[in-house]
């Protein structure tokens, strides 16, 4: 992780876009992180608030099992750690992984809560972002109850994928589509088999976009 406390002309009127007046906001930073990292970390304290200004995030959450199941994925936006601001609890809820160069203005909560839930601009928009990752979190259990195995794995590796490369965690795919670490193998060997996915060193190459969409059932 590298992180400045150089604030950018962009980072500003981002800011500015969640109804923030960054003169209002107190030692503000920007962090960057690289693929793997984790940037929440559920059961931890966090006391950071994130606003994603680019890449992409995995965020899962940890079963009583002990499998870790990926929840939904961020690409270039979002707020993070909101749910422990209006919460008022100190323990993430959630794991937040860097799927590619991830790039984030941090804001300490600790600092800044009084003025952040006294704004009702940021309010209404930090509601509005919480709706959608309710409607996502639904949106899964409907793709997990309903969608056969290859159609969740498709459609995990078209949200995953950056740059026509989808890398990650095999084991989080598994346990995030409910399916076996032998049976994803199998499902990923027939991709490469039909020229959907190539191996690569760094990961699967997607070669053909659209049968990936239409297996994903994306059209």
């Amino acid at each position: 992780m590298k992180e400045t406390f150089t604030i950018t002309p962009h980072d500003t009127a981002l800011i500015q876009q969640y109804g923030l007046a960054p003169k209002k906001l107190q030692n503000c930073s920007v962090r960057s992180y690289s693929f793997g990292e984790r940037i929440i970390s559920e059961g931890r304290p966090n006391g950071l608030l994130f606003i994603i200004t680019g890449g992409k995030a995995k965020v899962g959450v940890t079963a009583p099992n002990g499998k870790n199941i990926v929840l939904c994925f961020y690409i270039s936006k979002g707020l993070l750690g909101e749910v422990e601001l209006f919460s008022d609890t100190s323990a993430a809820s959630t794991t937040v992984t860097a799927m590619n160069e991830l790039r984030c203005i941090v804001i300490p909560t600790d600092r800044n809560k009084a003025y952040l839930l006294g704004n009702p601009a940021f309010t209404r928009i930090a509601a509005s972002q919480l709706s959608e990752k309710l409607m996502q979190s639904t949106d899964k259990t409907v793709e997990n109850t309903l969608y056969t195995a290859e159609i969740r794995l498709c459609r995990y590796i078209f949200a995953a994928a950056n740059n026509a490369l989808f890398r990650d965690v095999m084991t989080d795919v598994s346990y995030s589509i409910g399916t076996s670490y032998r049976h994803l193998y199998r499902m990923i060997g027939a991709l490469c088999k039909d020229r959907i996915l190539e191996k690569t060193n760094e990961g699967y190459r997607i070669c053909n976009m659209e049968q990936l969409k239409e297996r994903a059932g994306q059209h």
